[in-house]
């Protein structure tokens, strides 16, 4: 079986760590993530819709190799 990259649709989010989040217990500012960012909006849609889809596919990608292993 050929071993495909796993894609995840949280392209704007930060990816805290467990330190982070430890952190944000005393952070009363509220102001402890920074989200990422892209040159336009349209951009930002475009990266995000594409991520998605893809993750779609691979959700269909492996339902499809777990009916076709139940089914054999």
């Amino acid at each position: 079986m050929k071993r495909q990259k796993k894609h995840t649709s949280g392209f704007l989010f930060s990816t805290p760590s467990l330190l982070t989040g430890a952190g944000t217990v005393i952070n009363l500012a509220g102001n402890y993530f920074e989200f990422n960012i892209s040159e336009a909006d349209f951009e930002a849609d475009k990266i995000a819709i594409e991520n998605d889809f893809r993750v779609i596919g691979q959700d269909i990608s492996s339902t499809l190799e777990i009916l076709k292993n139940t089914i054999s």
